[in-house]
Formats: structure tokens, sequence, C-alpha cells
């Protein structure tokens, strides 16, 4: 790999548009949503519904869940908006999200002002990848608690999930003046700044891991940072405190960023070595070879 080459001033074109993506390849990744009450339905022309089975009776998560079942039991014995919103936490817990929307859904039938039930839909919303439809919740959770910190952040992720990024970054920076110690607020400040190529985005990442040393994020945020500004070899120090692995990979992705592909698939192929396993450090190490095997047959 070639030693960096600090650069200075403001950065845009491929480089820099290609931090963007960088980012969405670090830091996101596709999250499977469990959902409580559908099934798969059967296909059109499968055939004739097979022969009846004997079925016996499974136990359900309802059941076998301490914290949900007694949630459940103390709203059989207690209706209210608190009930429900327990109910619904515990739900959001295991991930089972249309069963927690529906109980906060009920929460703020029963208490029109429950603003935590609301911030929770707007997340519920936003974590379905439908954040639009969340953004009525997450304006009204902010109305009821204008001075809650979590309310400031989720209408903030929601902005940045519909691509208001520059709207993101206030409600996030509302949020850290709200409560100066939430880490989580900070860190999407961090991110918001780094997505927007702002100047002052190494600091704030800086600060992020401050708030939460032992955070993979805020540190591949902090390495973000530092590639935005150009200074690799701190990118990768950053990116290394999660581990080797991860520090190859993450610095492959960023050479092929820059398009050096060749030092890409140098960097995806010492992450392979360190995780064999890995089917997509293989695809990544692969792409980045036939991408340098074009770019050097064109020449």
């Amino acid at each position: 790999m070639r030693p960096a080459q600090r650069q200075t001033g403001h950065r845009r074109g491929p480089a820099a548009m290609g931090l963007v993506c960088l980012a969405a390849l670090l830091l996101t990744g596709c999250a499977a949503h469990r959902n409580g009450s559908s099934a798969p339905g059967r296909a059109p022309g499968a055939g004739p519904d097979p022969a009846p089975r004997v079925t016996t009776f499974a136990p359900t998560i309802e059941s076998t869940d301490e914290r949900l079942s007694q949630a459940l039991l103390l709203l059989a014995s207690k209706q209210g908006a608190d009930s429900h919103r327990r109910v619904a936490g515990e739900y959001s817990r295991l991930g089972i999200l249309d069963m927690a929307h529906e109980h906060y859904t009920e929460a703020t039938r029963l208490d029109s002002r429950d603003a935590g039930s609301f911030d929770a839909l707007a997340r519920i919303w936003r974590d379905w990848g439908m954040p639009q439809i969340g953004l009525a919740d997450a304006y009204r959770a902010v109305r009821l608690a204008p001075e809650s910190a979590a309310a400031a952040n989720t209408l903030g992720t929601l902005m940045q999930s519909t691509g208001q990024l520059r709207l993101a970054r206030q409600w996030y920076a509302r949020a850290v003046a709200l409560d100066p110690t939430a880490a989580y607020a900070i860190n999407n400040f961090c991110y918001a700044l780094i997505m927007l190529e702002q100047p002052d985005a190494v600091d704030a990442c800086r600060n992020a891991v401050k708030a939460a040393p032992r955070s993979w994020v805020a540190r591949n945020n902090l390495g973000l940072a530092y590639a935005a500004d150009g200074d690799l070899v701190k990118a990768r120090e950053q990116f290394k405190q999660v581990s080797s692995a991860a520090a190859d990979y993450n610095m492959g992705i960023l050479h092929m960023a820059m398009r050096e592909y060749r030092d890409a698939a140098r960097q995806f192929g010492a992450a392979l070595n360190a995780a064999p396993q890995s089917t997509l450090i293989a695809r990544r190490a692969r792409a980045a070879r036939l991408a340098a095997d074009a770019a050097e047959g064109t020449r």
C-alpha cells in the first residue's frame, strides 16, 4: 500500500463521494425484522394442500420469555397506557415489531400525551424502512417532550433516513445540547458531519469516542472522519481498534472508493487470511481484483 498523502482543504469528487458509500458499507447493515403474527403464504399454483398433519402445542414466545410473560400478566390485571407501553417494550426487545407497534398505538390511544410511545412508534417505522411514515409520530414526541434528548435524536435519525442530512444535524445538535452525555446523539452528530463533509467532523467524532470508548461504531466513524480529511494512517488506527481484520477490510473499502483497486485487493486479501470463512470479504476481494485487472487493461 502506498503511503497516505494527507490532503488539505475541501475535497470533492470520486474519492470524497465514495466515502458516502464507504460509510454505508462499514456502518449499516440489513436486519431482519421479526414479525410475530405473519406466516409465509402458499405460492399460487403450488398444487393441492398437503394432507392434514397431527400438530402439537408448541411453546410461544409469550410463554417462554419471562419478562414478556410478566408484562402481559400485568396488562391482563391492569389495563392502561403504562401497561401497554411495558408490553410493547418487551416485544420490541425481542424484535417482534408488529406487536410492539400494536401496543404502543394502544398506549397513545389511552394517553394522547404519551411522548415515549410516540417516539417508539417513530423508531419502529424507521426500522421497518418507512421513516417518512414515522415523521408525524416523531414530531409529536418532540412537541410533547421538548426537553427529551432521545426524542430529538429519534427525529434526527428519521431526517437522516429520508435524506435530509442538514435537518438531521440540527436535531442531533439539539439532542446533544439537551444531554451532553448522550453518546448516541454525539455519535449521530459526528456521522452527519462526515456525510455533509464538514471540516469539524474529526473533532465531533473524537468527542463521540470519548463518550463511548468501547463503541466500534464510534471508532469506525472517527476512522471515516480521518479518511475524509485525507489521513489514512489515523483512519487505519481507529479501524484497528475493532480488529486487524476489520482494519484491513475497511481500508480495502476505502481504497475501492478511491479507485485504488490493486491496493484494495491486497487489503481484502489480508482480511480474508484472518477470516477465511467470510464470503463477504471473499466477494470484495474478487471484485477488487477484477476491477484492478479491468483498469490496468485499459491503460
